[in-house]
């Protein structure tokens, strides 16, 4: 073994190594939070389940918020959709985006996470404030550029891009805050078609024709 590698053994580790001991301590943490909620997580629980020193976890996240927003910019990414992969015209777009979206929500570990927020964030008003921005970022974003994309101006795409979003995961919500089964596979693509429908073409085509207005 060379004398660099014998130093870099006896040093501090690579930023490969860094970055992967960032990475498992997330996971974990997040999972914890999960299982336990915000408040009753414990760094030093989340440490040991990480197999790293408490020192280790706080050179990366000196508080607990820290770490919980970290573990949301972790799951947000993970869920958004990645916007080249998305084809078609931006009706298909919109419902491939909300049907991929509405699957990764309806995940366990989303269920609590998200329960978590509503449960705590009353005492703990940074809990609300961080979901709203890894809201603002990983659900609103994707969809004011898809409209950005179709020459909506960027001072409207945004407002236009949130009431579609809390159009297309209103059901999860429903069903997250009053109780009910996961969407299967053909509902959530049956809703995400109706809503991308009705946002993009308003109600008319679904109403009678003795409902309709001229």
């Amino acid at each position: 073994m060379d004398e660099q590698n014998i130093k870099r053994r006896a040093g501090r580790p690579t930023p490969e190594v860094a970055e992967q001991k960032r990475d498992n301590l997330i996971l974990v943490a997040l999972n914890e939070f999960a299982r336990t909620g915000f408040h009753a997580a414990s760094l030093r629980d989340i440490a040991e389940k990480a197999q790293v020193s408490s020192r280790t976890l706080y050179n990366h996240f000196p508080d607990k918020l820290t770490l919980f927003e970290a573990c949301l910019e972790h799951s947000g990414a993970q869920i958004r959709p990645e916007l080249p992969d998305l084809k078609g015209d931006l009706h298909a777009q919109l419902v491939t985006y909300a049907t991929e979206m509405q699957r990764q929500l309806f995940s366990t570990q989303s269920m609590r996470i998200t329960r978590l927020i509503y449960r705590e964030s009353g005492e703990f008003d940074e809990l609300r404030q961080i979901a709203r921005f890894q809201f603002e970022r990983h659900q609103v974003s994707p969809v004011a550029e898809l409209l950005e994309g179709e020459g909506v101006l960027p001072s409207e795409s945004r407002s236009l891009a949130t009431q579609f979003v809390v159009m297309a995961f209103g059901e999860w919500q429903r069903r997250l805050l009053f109780g009910g089964d996961p969407m299967a596979e053909q509902e959530m693509a049956d809703h995400a078609r109706l809503v991308t429908g009705i946002f993009l073409n308003g109600i008319g085509a679904h109403l009678s024709s003795g409902g309709a207005t001229s």
